[in-house]
């Protein structure tokens, strides 16, 4: 059974004005248990409204979110324990630390799961490891710490929360490539650590190339197209026309299949293009 269903959702902005929309139209598809899906569209194309309803941040105008077969709504008094469940992390995390310490920073959203200090140092401690945060950091002012420093925290601050489920809404916005880079890891290893279910709203390619096992591509409101990352990057004619665009390594292939040779038209990522211009150059099979 998937961990996570949606089933003909849609939301209308400004019901019953003139400016009366919907961000998102009927949209439904299912998700497995740790699976890292990446979610990618235009802009306003209604990616971060649809993420808002996994968690019961946003209620749906038609349709529902199961989680495990329930529907999240079902008693509105466990909406706080869907939302331990179904971890967010908005865009510029780093905005939202209040605490006067890291550590208290981070053990906010633990503490108000009602854990023991004892669960809750464990759990920070933990983390820490995962995200990279020295300990002697822990007693210092997130205000004090460089712009991705204070991201790590932010994010360590859901992720002690242990959710099987935890949603990154453009987690490398504004960041340097070794800071992508970093996040992209951290990322990666929570999912395989506690075999989470992760979704990510990206505008770079390059990245879901590296971590996305499927693509949940948004248009206009609509789903316009779920499957896996490679699949969903064999349709680069679709996705320009939808005003996206496929990884630049891709772009440099397809490029050169467009000038008669013969390349593999499945390269997202540096790594397989560098295998394969080695295979060529060891005599390997072209298509390999």
């Amino acid at each position: 059974m998937s961990i996570l269903e949606v089933k003909n959702l849609t939301h209308t902005y400004d019901g019953n004005t003139p400016f009366m929309h919907d961000a998102v139209k009927n949209v439904s598809f299912s998700i497995s248990k740790g699976e890292v899906i990446g979610i990618i569209g235009h802009t306003g194309s209604g990616k971060s409204t649809l993420v808002q309803h996994l968690n019961g941040l946003l209620k749906a105008t038609e349709g529902e979110i199961l989680l495990d077969g329930v529907n999240i709504w079902e008693n509105k008094k466990n909406i706080r324990a869907i939302r331990s469940r179904v971890g967010l992390v908005f865009q510029y995390p780093e905005y939202q630390l209040f605490e006067d310490t890291v550590y208290r920073d981070i053990a906010f959203g633990p503490k108000n799961m009602g854990l023991s200090d004892d669960e809750i140092a464990n759990r920070i401690y933990e983390v820490c490891d995962l995200v990279g945060i020295k300990r002697d950091y822990l007693d210092k002012s997130p205000f004090d710490l460089s712009g991705g420093e204070k991201r790590r925290v932010a994010i360590a601050g859901v992720m002690a929360m242990q959710p099987e489920i935890i949603i990154f809404d453009e987690p490398v916005a504004g960041l340097d490539p070794q800071g992508r880079a970093n996040v992209i890891k951290m990322i990666n290893d929570y999912s395989k650590r506690y075999n989470a279910t992760v979704l990510i709203i990206s505008h770079n390619m390059e990245d879901m190339a590296l971590i996305a096992d499927k693509l949940l591509v948004m248009n206009k409101g609509e789903l316009a197209i779920f499957d896996t990352t490679e699949n969903v990057f064999r349709q680069h004619e679709r996705l320009i026309r939808m005003g996206l665009n496929v990884p630049i390594v891709t772009q440099v292939m397809l490029s050169l299949k467009q000038k008669g040779i013969d390349v593999p038209d499945n390269i997202f990522t540096v790594d397989q293009a560098v295998d394969y211009l080695l295979s060529l150059k060891q005599g390997g099979n072209r298509n390999a």
